[in-house]
Parts: structure tokens; sequence; C-alpha cells
């Protein structure tokens, strides 16, 4: 900004310095005539002829003939400049000088350096606003991570909760079981003062739908019983309280079920309590 500025003084001083120049000389030049034409009011007219001659003499000053004919035409140039200033020093819009074009550059130089400024401030707010944005992800990341924690420990509550309740409510299952169990026992168990209760088989029929409305109701919360009579001995789901030898049966399978064992997915709730063949 400091070299465009300079520059236009240097070129306006010189158009100054060039019409005070031209106005200084067509005055000397004007004085000098007059002088001259003093000179000739003191000399005689009548003869014309060495009027002449001497008006000859005196424009020409004895100078060659080139240098005469340079004074002519610097005289006529003279003539035709206009007594006011010239153009250069009087700029309009419609003008195209150097004066002109050294402005409108300085007026793009402005405009170029308030759209920098802009764009600087529209790049500072976006780098806010991109660090606004990180800081926000970083705090959702935060409370999903948080969410998720109270999920699960919700959902291990939860099942833990279920788990210590349902727990109560295994002992009927195996109450249920057992009476199912003495159903045939006691219709067997006949003799000649004792006679079988009747509609025994009514009975193991409502204990049947019995354990099959509770182990429905298990299976609502994921719970089923673990298979034990019959099976063979699983020590990752049994516990054996006793071996038996029982004929026709083969070696380490569950003759009898002490207690039920329940489980969910791959949790064991309760381990079954079973007797074992040996």
């Amino acid at each position: 900004m400091e070299k465009s500025s300079d520059r236009e003084k240097r070129t306006g001083n010189w158009f100054k310095k060039t019409a005070f120049s031209f106005t200084k000389m067509k005055g000397v030049i004007i004085q000098r005539c007059k002088t001259v034409l003093k000179g000739y009011s003191r000399v005689s007219w009548d003869d014309e002829d060495e009027i002449s001659e001497d008006r000859t003499a005196l424009e020409t000053g004895g100078m060659q003939p080139w240098k005469t004919k340079v004074l002519e035409d610097f005289k006529t140039w003279l003539s035709e400049v206009p007594d006011q200033d010239p153009p250069a020093l009087s700029v309009t819009p419609d003008t195209c000088d150097l004066y002109t074009l050294l402005s409108e550059f300085t007026a793009l130089k402005q405009e170029i350096k308030m759209q920098n400024r802009e764009q600087h401030r529209t790049l500072k707010a976006l780098d806010q606003i991109t660090a606004m944005t990180d800081a926000y992800g970083e705090i959702m990341d935060h409370f999903n991570e948080k969410t998720r924690q109270i999920a699960d420990l919700e959902q291990n509550i939860r099942m833990e909760t279920e788990k210590r309740t349902v727990s109560y409510f295994f002992d009927i299952r195996d109450s249920l079981v057992r009476g199912r169990a003495a159903c045939p026992a006691s219709v067997s168990q006949k003799g000649f003062f004792r006679r079988a209760p009747k509609n025994m088989d009514n009975i193991r029929d409502g204990y049947d739908m019995a354990i099959r409305k509770f182990d429905a109701s298990l299976a609502l919360l994921g719970i089923h019983p673990i298979a034990s009579t019959g099976a063979v001995f699983d020590p990752m789901a049994m516990r054996a309280l006793e071996s038996r030898t029982t004929e026709g049966v083969e070696k380490g399978t569950v003759v009898e079920t002490v207690s039920g064992g329940f489980k969910r997915g791959n949790e064991i709730l309760r381990y079954a309590q079973v007797v074992v063949a040996d």
C-alpha cells in the first residue's frame, strides 16, 4: 500500500512540474517577443526593405537554419497549448490514465484484503464449530457409554432379582414332582383290609398339569428344569448325593432325583441333587 501511494505522488508531481515548465517557458517566450517588438518601435519604418532585413536579423539572431526551423515549430506548438491545466492533472471517471489505473488497483487491493479478513473470520468460525462438534461427539460417546452401563446394570439387577425370587418356588416344583411319583406307589400298596384310593389317575393328571403350568411360567423368565432322572450324570449341572447299585441300569446313570436342578441359558441357578448308579 505504501509503494502504491509513493508511485501515485511521483506521477502527480511529474505532471505538475511538466505543466509548470511549459507555462514558464511560454511566459519567457512571450516576454522576449514583447522585448523584440519594443525594439522594433524605435526603428524607422520608412524603408520597408530595411525594416524587413532588420526584423529577420533580430528573429534569427544569426542562428543556423535548422535551429530557426525548430524554433518556429516550437512557437507553433506553444501557441496551440491551452492555458488551463493538462487533462492529466484533472482526472475524471471517463479518462483512462495511470492515476485512474493505480486508483482502481488500490481499490481492488483493499477489496481483496477485506475478503481475506472475511475468509479468515469464516475459517475461524468453522474451526470453532468443528471444535464444538468434536466436543459434542465426545460428550455423546460418554453419554452412550454411561447409558449402556446403566442398561447392563439394570439388566443384571433384574436378572438377579428374578433369580432370587424364583428360587423360592423351586421347592414347590419338587413337591409336585414327588406327589406325582407317589400316585403309582399308593395304588400298588393295597391289601385285604386296604383299598386303593379312588380316582388316583385323575390326581396324577392334576399333578402333571400343575407341573406343566409351573414349567411354562419359568420358561417366560428363560428358566428351564434340568433333565436328570434316567440321564447320564453331568458334573457341570448335577451333584451326586450317593451311589446305588441298581440292576439293569448302566453305571453313571441317574436313578433318582432328590431335588431338581434349574438353569437359565448357560447359568446354573440350582444344581440337581441326584443318586447315581454304580
